[in-house]
């Protein structure tokens, strides 16, 4: 395995693959030691074949693929985000009995209003992150309304190549549960905070009919992890927009 692989998405199933060799592999050492304890009669036990797994190089730490993901998971994430803050009761108004005198009104957040909240917080550590791992002159704004958050994904998105260059860059991030954060890559915790926004707003992506341009075999399932469409046959990666391009081609054929 090279140390030069792709540390985003796009070979966790690779590295999924490894690992359980690793395991394995453990497991035989433990089964030979064992057997010779025994007195190592009859036949050891069998060897775990390697797997044959295939890695994405890094440039140098995410491959192109990765990049483009992450760029187009934290677009679609503001749009979701706006998406569902604008939703009547995700933003509660204010009455003039529930506000402090001489004081402006401003929205409460409810439940699901806490969500965005909670993503523009973590946007905004990032660029501080970012900032001052690149030791750019930047301003974090301190408010976390809706203009912050977009003119933050754009800020990003036009440094992501080189956000996508700093080694051990991650988010500590309570994307699946306010009470227990975890540790994520910044493509992961992009594709994270889609996939838990496109659940609130019902926009997940279905099955597609779209034939895998790799086998030509239907078997494309959508993998919220990879933000892409995988082949199940042939580990073959296509995009939203690629699948949708490529029914409407064969539809119109």
């Amino acid at each position: 395995m090279s140390d030069r692989v792709c540390v985003g998405p796009c070979n966790r199933l690779a590295r999924e693959a490894w690992a359980a060799f690793l395991r394995e592999r453990e497991a035989h050492a433990d089964a030979v030691d064992k057997w010779l304890a025994e007195g190592g009669e009859g036949e050891p036990p069998p060897e775990p074949v390697m797997p044959t797994v295939e890695w994405r190089p890094g440039e140098p730490l995410h491959c192109g693929r990765c990049r483009e993901t992450c760029r187009r998971a934290l677009l679609v994430v503001d749009e979701l985000a706006a998406a569902w803050a604008a939703r009547p009761g995700v933003v509660k108004a204010q009455t003039r009995w529930s506000r402090v005198r001489g004081t402006r009104p401003h929205g409460s957040l409810s439940g699901e209003g806490d969500v965005v909240h909670t993503l523009t917080g973590e946007l905004l550590r990032l660029r501080r992150d970012v900032g001052e791992r690149l030791e750019l002159a930047d301003l974090v704004p301190a408010g976390r309304s809706g203009v912050v958050r977009s003119r933050s994904v754009s800020w990003l998105v036009d440094k992501l190549d080189a956000v996508l260059a700093l080694e051990g860059l991650t988010v500590v991030s309570a994307v699946n549960d306010p009470e227990q954060t975890v540790e994520l890559g910044v493509v992961e915790w992009a594709l994270a905070w889609e996939s838990r926004l496109r659940r609130l707003v019902d926009d997940e992506p279905g099955r597609t009919v779209a034939r895998c341009p790799g086998c030509e075999l239907r078997r494309l399932e959508w993998q919220p992890r990879a933000g892409y469409y995988v082949c199940e046959n042939c580990g073959h990666h296509v995009s939203e927009a690629e699948a949708m391009d490529r029914v409407t081609e064969e539809a119109g054929a």
